[in-house]
């Protein structure tokens, strides 16, 4: 037998299995022949398998004292699917936020830094700084006039009040400040301070998320 493709190219390395009479099996050579002599006369069924081809199944009768030549056509198997793409690798973990020096322990009055550093008339703010270490800056801060609109981009801020009166405003909206009112923005929140009444507006201001000796 030959075993070639749909298009006469003979097919090497297919395996034949021959069930039967007299059961045989082999591999189509360089030039896709293959041949069983000394079968006894009756029905046989061929297997036709290979990395190359589709199975394929053909059932032949053999008289007995006669050769049969066959030219078998089986079709290429298809070609193995592509190899999926490599997964994108993943994207690099954040880098980890600066950090500062770590500071020196600090336990004070704030009452009594107040009366020491207290703000002239003639001032528009006072900023004195009450601790600084690692991320976080602690800053009194005092007012006589209005604090100009900021944002952290990276620091989340807190304000405590001390003394006096004045607004806040986050956003386009104010609230009341007074002595015992404490505010947290989140990163990224826009605010201004405004001073109101005589006496100056005074602030404990503790800024997160940056090292302290950047902060502004």
């Amino acid at each position: 037998m030959t075993v070639v493709d749909s298009k006469g190219g003979t097919i090497p390395d297919v395996k034949v299995e021959v069930t039967g009479p007299t059961p045989r099996d082999g591999v189509t050579d360089a030039g896709g022949q293959l041949n069983f002599p000394g079968l006894t006369a009756g029905t046989y069924r061929l297997r036709f398998t290979g990395d190359a081809v589709t199975a394929f199944e053909r059932e032949v009768t053999l008289r007995a004292g006669q050769i049969e030549k066959m030219s078998i056509t089986l079709n290429l198997a298809p070609p193995p699917p592509a190899a999926p793409a490599p997964a994108p690798a993943p994207p690099p973990p954040p880098a980890a936020p600066a950090l500062g020096p770590a500071g020196t322990p600090q336990t004070l009055s704030v009452i009594d830094l107040v009366e020491r550093e207290l703000i002239s008339n003639k001032e528009p703010r006072k900023d004195t700084l009450v601790a600084c270490s690692g991320n976080t800056r602690s800053m009194l801060v005092q007012l006589n006039e209005s604090q100009t609109r900021r944002v952290y981009a990276d620091a989340e801020v807190l304000y405590y009040v001390i003394a006096g009166e004045g607004a806040i405003n986050v956003d386009g909206r104010d609230s009341s400040l007074a002595a015992g009112a404490y505010s947290a923005l989140p990163r990224g929140v826009g605010h201004s301070l405004t001073r109101k009444g005589r006496r100056p507006l005074i602030l404990l201001a503790v800024l997160s998320g940056e090292p302290c000796e950047q902060a502004k």
